[in-house]
């Protein structure tokens, strides 16, 4: 059964015979019911699988900064959906040994139109604090915020601050717990309007052990 809207000419949501309404990011969308496959995956159908596994395995600890990073990438398509399709395409490398996966030097775990500071510096003090350090050539608002990620991708672990400080003030810092010294982190560095209007890429600032 289905549930019309706007009458019989509107949209609906539900089952209609061999039909299945449902709203995606604002947008009606009209699916058929999946039927049974016969016939065997293809060599180009098992490759795409795998690179869509490796794209979700690197991004899924990452899902809930990209629904800030990749939020408004597109009017119908964002957040994590849209930064497993940048990365796929742009940062999604073989490994040598007949699998794949991701860069992190290419990959963006922010998009957007801000301009990124000209040099960057990172550092880590001996109580697991991560320092972040950018020059501020760039003056835009005065509440424009720096967002941190420093990603553990061996043991799946991310921590983030969507508003660390400034951007003005050409710092912050992401604290860490003592548990995670020894581990290596990727960091990247983006911005963000105040009010969330507007934001940067992503860079890429390199790894660190953590000590």
């Amino acid at each position: 059964m289905a549930v019309g809207r706007n009458g019989i000419n509107g949209n609906f949501r539900g089952k209609v015979g061999s039909v299945v309404g449902v709203e995606l990011n604002g947008q009606q969308v009209l699916r058929g019911l999946p039927r049974k496959r016969t016939s065997p995956p293809t060599e180009k159908e098992l490759l795409n699988r795998l690179k869509f596994a490796v794209s979700q395995r690197w991004l899924e600890p990452l899902t809930d900064f990209l629904r800030i990073g990749f939020k408004g990438y597109q009017p119908t398509y964002q957040g994590f959906v849209a930064a497993k399709s940048y990365n796929q395409k742009n940062a999604l490398e073989s490994d040598g040994n007949g699998g794949f996966l991701i860069n992190p030097e290419l990959a963006l775990v922010s998009c957007g139109t801000q301009p990124l500071p000209l040099t960057t510096n990172i550092s880590c003090a001996e109580n697991q604090e991560l320092i972040y350090e950018w020059s501020t050539e760039y003056k835009g608002e005065y509440n424009d915020q720096a967002m941190l990620v420093a990603y553990d991708i061996e043991n799946g672990r991310v921590f983030y601050d969507a508003g660390a400080a400034t951007r003005n003030s050409g710092t912050a810092k992401l604290k860490l717990e003592k548990r995670h010294a020894g581990r290596t982190f990727h960091l990247y560095l983006a911005f963000i309007a105040d009010d969330r209007s507007s934001k940067s890429n992503s860079t890429y600032l390199g790894s660190v052990v953590v000590i």
